[in-house]
């Protein structure tokens, strides 16, 4: 099977997981992301980040991604330097970062031949990114147990019990609590390729 994945090393891990830390408002994701460098201008000439979407961290439609979700900070205000601890302020906010897709018995419609990955994927490929067209299920799922090793080396041991992420129904997930924030390692379908593909990731978001 063809499967894509994101060369994740501790010291990522590390600067991924200080998202956690940053206050959940859009000012401050907002400066979070210029000092990256994962911000770029908008049709005002501000430099700003999109959500709602898959966000490229570089150069756009030829390097890896974020995916966020709802608007950080109140609904209840149109402040973007606002973050509220209500529950229903964040119910469909967060961030996920994909650490690997597999194209698990897709093929190609008329054909029968395994799909090409830049079809579901992007052409090119994403930087950043490994593409292995001889890919096994054991291989995708040792990027989820290699991940979830150093997440319990960084993060002690997981929580007994956690809201489903990204889906109501992830295959699998291990979750953490840092702060007021849940970090979640989850292996599960991937909607936006109305379920072509699976794909893991580590998402991000409150925790109440």
């Amino acid at each position: 099977m063809s499967m894509l994945t994101f060369p994740l090393t501790p010291r990522f891990l590390d600067a991924l997981l200080e998202l956690a830390d940053v206050p959940w408002c859009r000012d401050a994701f907002d400066e979070e992301f210029r000092r990256r460098g994962w911000a770029r201008p908008d049709a005002g000439g501000e430099t700003a980040v999109g959500w709602l979407d898959h966000w490229p961290l570089g150069e756009p439609d030829h390097s890896w991604h974020v995916v966020l979700g709802e608007y950080p900070g109140c609904s209840n205000s149109d402040d973007p330097g606002v973050a509220c601890d209500e529950p229903a302020c964040h119910e469909d906010s967060f961030l996920a970062f994909p650490l690997a897709y597999a194209a698990i018995d897709c093929v190609e419609a008329g054909t029968g031949l395994p799909v090409d990955p830049r079809h579901l994927w992007g052409d090119p490929l994403p930087a950043w990114a490994t593409h292995n067209a001889d890919a096994t299920q054991d291989d995708f799922l040792a990027c989820y147990t290699d991940t979830e090793r150093l997440l319990r080396a960084r993060l002690g041991a997981p929580l007994p019990a956690a809201p489903p992420v990204p889906s109501d129904e992830p295959e699998r997930q291990t979750s953490w609590q840092r702060g007021n924030r849940l970090v979640s390692l989850f292996l599960d379908g991937n909607e936006a390729n109305y379920g072509q593909d699976d794909w893991i990731g580590i998402d991000i978001r409150p925790f109440h």
